[in-house]
């Protein structure tokens, strides 16, 4: 039995593919076997390298194990071609920033969640006139 797609969902599934892509993402992966520094490429340019000693995932690993790294196709994932070692970049990148800011991003993300519940509460206090604005400072 086929199973075929609808034009409908196949449009749905294009769409959250770009807007996936539209997020910052690793594009390249590179590590230095000497400095024993592995870096990854993201789509806004912005480089993130550490020493892999600093990391439990890969610090027990040989170095020619973690040659040749390749970043999988939806930029979240590396693969090492050569040991069939493959990671998730966000478990490799996570230990390696302050607690803090991890905090924050979840907070920030839960923050944007939608729910039935927080759309009736938001419409509520619009109909109350909306949030009060803040005091301005006298000129």
């Amino acid at each position: 039995m086929k199973t075929l797609i609808s034009d409908k969902n196949y449009a749905q599934a294009l769409e959250k593919g770009r807007a996936a892509l539209a997020q910052p993402h690793a594009t390249a992966a590179r590590f230095n076997a000497r400095r024993r520094v592995l870096s990854l490429e993201y789509s806004n340019g912005m480089v993130l390298s550490f020493d892999i000693r600093s990391s439990a995932i890969l610090g027990a690993h040989a170095d020619a194990d973690l040659s040749d790294p390749y970043v999988t196709p939806g930029g979240d994932g590396i693969v090492f071609d050569k040991s069939g070692l493959s990671f998730g970049i966000p478990g490799l990148v996570a230990p390696l920033l302050p607690l803090s800011l991890a905090r924050q991003k979840i907070a920030s993300v839960i923050g944007q969640a939608k729910s039935p519940k927080k759309a009736a509460a938001s419409k509520a206090n619009g109909a109350k006139g909306g949030r009060p604005r803040k005091p301005q400072p006298a000129p």
